[in-house]
Order: structure tokens, then C-alpha cells, then sequence
């Protein structure tokens, strides 16, 4: 907090300025003396008298007796003393109020930490149609898929949990697309060597995007967006890995049995990798190599046929200069793979594509807008800037963040440097 200045009035200057320092109401209990008042106006003294101004002469002691070394009744300090004290800083016990802003601003803390609509209560998701809907088909998923298998459960082995995640899916226009659940392994249990070793799996590079749509746009070929439906379900592990049953949907017959993993799961520390790994396979079989440059962009150049194939973990970006070689790849892909073919690519790591008559246009305003509803501040006043320049910052003032809030901001600053980061120079 800045200090407050105060104006001194004229008639008061000359009586401060031999010690240059503000005029503050200063009483000494007993003394008689005249106190001084920052606005200039009557002072009344210990005995009752008052003076109009600094000029008029004070009804208490004269100077000479207050440089008299003349204790002060119940302090048992001297008045010299205390006259010495009134020139040190002075503190003050006054309680500070929060600045209150009139303009529109809200101050961080305050709604900016919203919860979406997603459940974080097993009961609560299972007594809703929707999600209970959504749970049924994620785990008849990962039954099909045979993602495990139910084993007795041994002491000696590294056992880890699971949890169930929600996700409201929404269109580019912001209505709700689809009510999505996962089962979440908790891979921060897992211990490296024993159920896992490699972890780094690649995603292709903003740099890396914006060519290889510069060249589709130039030559006019086709766009194509792909979505693998549980990606991470499709790699194959080759570490042992146990996980207790998912929460709601034990087996009666063996509800003590743990799940045995012999496929990915999203949550464990390899899951990435093992994905990468089975998709980077699959293309190579079909002709594909990956870049030099860039490991997740794949191409395929065969005769008068071109194919630039984009992963970013389950998202895929196809451009092809023939459609039929576009539609030849896509049925060999989903011998292997859940594929979903989006169609045109019209929305890709929180960027709306848009053609225009001369190419695509880009813009991320549903991607901020998300953002905006996330922490609660679409009414919020657009700034300029970021933050007051006159705000003053103190590590000393203002309540801690908990430990969820602190995961929620930390998630908020890293959305918003997603959205400062567009794919254009």
C-alpha cells in the first residue's frame, strides 16, 4: 500500500518545516500540550483548551517546560522522551479493507475458480442417466477390447487403483456434444523397473502443423479430421501391471480378484507410449515413414499420390492429395483401430478452422471463451493488460491457495499460455 500524502495548509508550513515532517495528532496524557491535525483545523489539548490555528499561542506549558525533563503521569517516561518518540515512523493498527473496484475488475479468488458441470462423485455420476450411460460404454469397451483379466490378488505385487473421470464434449458452437466417462489408472503408484521403464511418447509440433496446412491450403488438397475412440486401450503393454476392479462395476463372482492389464490404460505412465508405439507400426506397414524433423508427422509419397498424416495422441490430421487414396487409408486403419472420421477439419487442439474464399481461416475465440466460463469471468471488463499496473504484490498479504485451488490455478495459467500460442507467425 502506498503512503497517503497530506497537504499541509499554508499558514502550517512554517511550523514543520524545522523538523520536516508531517503534522500528526500527537497527544501526550497530561502534558498540556497542543496537538497538531493533518487537516489543519482546531486542536484541542489535554487541559481542554483548543487553538484556531498554528499560529495562535497554545493555552498549555510553554516550550521551555516541555523541554524539562517532566514525567508523565502513569507512563513513568519523561515528556523530552516522548517528544523524541513522535519523530520516529509511526505504525499504524488501523484495519485495512480490500480495495473495493467499481469498474468492473474482480480480484483473483473470487468465483475465478468455478467448477464445471462434471460430477467428482462416483453416486452422484451414477444416479444420473447420462453419465451412468456414459460409464456402461467405456467399460463395455475395455471388455471388448480385453484389456485385462481377473487374477487372484498377491501380496507381493504392486497394486494400483483406478477412478472414473468426466467430460462434457462440446461442439465448436459450445452445445454439448456427447457426456464422456474414462477409467483413470493411477499411475503415480507405479514403481519404475517393476511396472514400468519408458515413458516419453512424442505429439507433433505447433511449427509442424502450420506447414503442412500451408501446403494443403496452396495446393488445394483435401483435410480430414480422425479421432481414435479409446486410443490408449489399443497399446500393447509389455511391463506386468495390476489394478483393482473399477469402482461400481466389481465382479460378483470374484469381487476380491484384481485386473491383470495386458492393454493400456489411460493413467499409466507408458500409456502413451505403448499407443504411439502401435499406431507407428501399423503406418509403416502401409508405406508410411515418419519425418526426420518430426516424429508424429508420417508421410507417404507412392507415384502422383502425396499423404501427411498429423498425430497428436488420439487427434489425427490427414491431408492427401487424392481423396480416393484418403478413403483406401482410412478403411485399412479401422481394421486395427476405433476410428471416428470427423470429416473436414474444422476444429483441432482448441483451434477453429474456418474456409474462407482464398484458404482457411484460424481463431481460437471458443478455445478463450471456455476458458472464461472455467474460472467464471465471462462478465469480467476486457483489459488491455493483464494485470493493474499500480497492483501491489505481497507474499505476505492474502490467503493461501488450498491444495486444490492451487491445482486449478496452475491448470487455468497453463490453458491460457495454450491460448497466447496460435499457429501463425
Amino acid at each position: 500500500m502506498e503512503p497517503r500524502s497530506s497537504t499541509i495548509p499554508a499558514e502550517n508550513s512554517g511550523a514543520c518545516a524545522q523538523q520536516n515532517l508531517e503534522p500528526r495528532s500527537s497527544t501526550i496524557p497530561g502534558a498540556g500540550s497542543a496537538s497538531l491535525r493533518n487537516d489543519g483545523g482546531p486542536s484541542t489539548s489535554s487541559d481542554g483548551g483548543s487553538t484556531a490555528d498554528m499560529g495562535q499561542e497554545p493555552t498549555g506549558p510553554s516550550s521551555t517546560e516541555m523541554d524539562s525533563h517532566q514525567d508523565v503521569p502513569g507512563t513513568g517516561s519523561s515528556v523530552s522522551d516522548n517528544a523524541a518518540a513522535t519523530n520516529l515512523p509511526r505504525r499504524t493498527n488501523r484495519i485495512r479493507k480490500p480495495k473495493a473496484y467499481t469498474d468492473g475488475t474482480i480480484r483473483y479468488g473470487y468465483g475465478c475458480l468455478a467448477v464445471g458441470n462434471e460430477p467428482h462423485d462416483l453416486s452422484k455420476a451414477l444416479g444420473n442417466k447420462n453419465w451412468k450411460h456414459a460409464m456402461d460404454e467405456e467399460f463395455s469397451a475395455l471388455q471388448d477390447n480385453k484389456t485385462w483379466h481377473l487374477v487372484p490378488a498377491q501380496e507381493e505385487k504392486n497394486l494400483i487403483d483406478c477412478k472414473w473421470v468426466y467430460k462434457i464434449k462440446r461442439k465448436a458452437d459450445g452445445s454439448i456434444d456427447r457426456y464422456k466417462a474414462r477409467l483413470v489408472a493411477k499411475g503415480f503408484k507405479q514403481r519404475y523397473g517393476i511396472d514400468y521403464e519408458d515413458t516419453f511418447s512424442p505429439v507433433v509440433k505447433a511449427a509442424t502443423i502450420r506447414v503442412v496446412l500451408s501446403i494443403a491450403v496452396s495446393r488445394g488438397w483435401c483435410l480430414r479430421q480422425l479421432d481414435v475412440k479409446n486410443a490408449f486401450l489399443h497399446g500393447v503393454l509389455e511391463e506386468d501391471v495390476y489394478m483393482r476392479q473399477p469402482p461400481g462395476y466389481e465382479d460378483s463372482k470374484f469381487p476380491h480378484h484384481v485386473c491383470k492389464l495386458d492393454k493400456a490404460i489411460y493413467g499409466l505412465k507408458q500409456a502413451p507410449r505403448a499407443w504411439y508405439s502401435r499406431l507407428s507400426d501399423k503406418l509403416q506397414q502401409l508405406g508410411f515413414c515418419p519425418s526426420k524433423a518430426d516424429t508424429s508427422l508420417f508421410i507417404f509419397n507412392k507415384g502422383n499420390v502425396s499423404i501427411f498424416l498429423l498425430v497428436y495422441v488420439d487427434d489425427i490430421i490427414v491431408v492427401s492429395s487424392s481423396s480416393e487414396a484418403l478413403s483406401a487409408l482410412l478403411k485399412d486403419l479401422k481394421t486395427d483401430f476405433a476410428l471416428k472420421d470427423l470429416g473436414t477439419l474444422h476444429y483441432f487442439l482448441g483451434i477453429e478452422v474456418n474456409k474462407v474464399r482464398d484458404g482457411i481461416h484460424l481463431s481460437q475465440s471458443k478455445y478463450a471463451s471456455d476458458i472464461l466460463k472455467r474460472v467464471g469471468m465471462t462478465q469480467c471488463k476486457p483489459m488491455t493488460t493483464p494485470l493493474s499496473v499500480a497492483e501491489k504484490l505481497s507474499i505476505k498479504e492474502g490467503e493461501p491457495l488450498g491444495p486444490e485451488d492451487a491445482t486449478r490455478y496452475r491448470s487455468v495459467v497453463g490453458a491460457f499460455n495454450k491460448a497466447t500460442r496460435p499457429l501463425k507467425r
